[in-house]
């Protein structure tokens, strides 16, 4: 036998065979974070037979659906194969409701996966910065279609110093406020809408209805959903926290917007539309101006305005609308952080989570069954991107969720919707004025305790001057002196203060 040759006998080359036979052939299969698993024989799991990850997203809505079971069991079928994740969808109704079960949520450490977040809604700045949120920008580096749908510089917009930790629906990036009539008393009575540029010029139009329809309330007004909202002031933080610039670029000035000489005067505005009949007299105390608008017990009702808000407020309430544009297209705070998702530190998923939410972002079937539901059950097509709701008077899922996440250019087109609505939102954002606090944020933390003492004064009033529902003068008189007491001249200096150096240093 020669030396350095070995023999093999045949049954060790049969046993070698067979063991070959039974390992497999290593190979690589595609994970959904974009990586690869080696499988390596039958004890190793493929994605697909890991246990699926439930993720608990919250948002702000009018109501939980009664189909939202039925729609959430199809989404979980197509993501089981998606990401292997399901989603259990919870909604809270708008304002006080949705904010208390979040903050509340955010600071029992639950492990939600998912909320919305705005500058209006469970606070984006205050959470964010209160350590509640991921952040963000590893896993917008790791999968970049988020960013290169929405742009660098959107994103940036909501960045709270070169860190995002939310992440803003793709959709109008500019914003104006206006009103929305009833279309069928406008036609009714014949009405002129196209001189009305002002707040004040509807009013001839609320004369006719308080006088030809008894049934009617003229105005529809119920918490910060009034028509202060028509002055737009570019606030500097929270809706109900004093402090604002004037929204056309006049001058870098931080002012108590709320006793402001043009706030006044829309003060005294409302009260005299409260004496004549036009605010129904329980208007400081109402709640939710969707579910008020769906009654059919209102003609007009103030809305922040967009291409189309007519149409898709028309499919949410069951009345049909007609909107009339007052004040001029502006981009501001508002909208980088008007309608986010984030991811909640406490999240045991937050990467499955993020991979959620972009497909919202770049899967249109998925975001079209989330804002419209199933279609032939709560939807049918009339061709691949326009669509009729069936029922939407009763329908048993009409959320109107298409803004608050995602990519909105990928939404289906109602058909009682403009063909070019998408062109015409981007022509909208091209129009809007860019405001010169575009990218500024506030630090709280050194007045934390006048902000909390001068909301406190501001809940306390604003519903009551909104609606007309007090005599200005000494009402305004009052609400000043306690303003001063909790500490608004120290919190307008440090707001002053914070954007007077943020400008400064603002790139050029």
């Amino acid at each position: 036998m020669l030396k350095g040759k070995r023999i093999f006998s045949f049954p060790l080359i049969m046993l070698l065979a067979l063991a070959l036979i039974l390992t497999g052939c290593t190979s690589r299969t595609s994970t959904p974070e974009g990586g690869t698993t080696v499988d390596t024989g039958n004890d190793v799991k493929t994605p697909t037979e890991e246990p699926t990850v439930t993720l608990t997203w919250y948002l702000v809505g009018n109501r939980q659906e009664p189909d939202t079971p039925k729609v959430l069991a199809e989404a979980n079928k197509y993501l089981k194969d998606k990401l292997n994740v399901a989603i259990d969808l919870y909604v809270f109704g708008w304002g006080d409701e949705y904010d208390q079960k979040v903050n509340t949520a955010l600071a029992a450490g639950e492990p939600i996966d998912i909320v919305f977040t705005a500058n209006w809604a469970a606070n984006y700045n205050v959470n964010a910065a209160s350590g509640y949120f991921t952040e963000l920008n590893g896993y917008l580096e790791k999968y970049p279609a988020i960013k290169q749908i929405l742009g660098e510089d959107f994103l940036n917009g909501s960045a709270i110093n070169g860190k995002n930790y939310a992440l803003p629906t793709n959709k109008e990036k500019v914003h104006n406020w206006g009103w929305l009539l009833r279309k069928d008393l406008v036609e009714k009575y014949n009405m002129d809408i196209s001189n009305i540029k002002t707040i004040e010029a509807i009013e001839p139009l609320l004369k006719i209805i308080k006088e030809n329809e008894p049934d009617i309330i003229p105005l529809c007004i119920a918490t910060m959903d009034a028509p202060f909202q028509l002055l737009d002031w570019d606030r500097i933080s929270d809706d109900d926290v004093p402090g604002a610039l004037y929204p056309d670029n006049r001058d870098t000035k931080i002012i108590n917007h709320f006793l402001a000489p043009e706030s006044i005067e829309h003060y005294h505005l409302m009260r005299d539309w409260m004496n004549k009949g036009y605010i129904h007299p329980d208007a400081a105390t109402m709640q939710n101006q969707v579910e008020l608008m769906k009654s059919g017990k209102y003609f007009a009702a103030s809305q922040s305005l967009k291409p189309g808000k007519d149409a898709e407020m028309s499919a949410t309430t069951g009345i049909e609308w007609v909107q009339v544009d007052v004040t001029r297209p502006v981009m501001s705070n508002r909208e980088t952080t008007g309608a986010m998702l984030a991811i909640p530190k406490a999240s045991k998923n937050p990467e499955k989570a993020f991979l959620f939410i972009e497909l919202l972002y770049t899967d249109k079937y998925l975001k079209n069954l989330l804002n419209y539901g199933i279609e032939n059950v709560h939807y049918r097509k009339i061709n691949d991107n326009v669509i009729e709701l069936i029922n939407p008077e009763n329908s048993g899922y009409n959320p109107g969720h298409g803004w608050k996440f995602g990519d909105q250019f990928k939404d289906y087109l109602m058909s009682n919707e403009d063909p070019q609505k998408w062109e015409k939102f981007l022509k909208f954002n091209e129009e809007g004025l860019v405001l010169n606090s575009l990218g500024f944020v506030f630090d709280k933390t050194n007045v934390e305790t006048q902000i909390s003492a001068c909301k406190n004064v501001v809940q306390a009033y604003y519903k009551q001057l909104f609606t007309g529902s007090v005599e200005v003068e000494p009402t305004v008189e009052q609400f000043a002196k306690e303003l001063k007491a909790a500490g608004v001249d120290e919190l307008i200096a440090e707001m002053q203060r914070q954007y007077d150096e943020w400008l400064k240093n603002k790139p050029k």
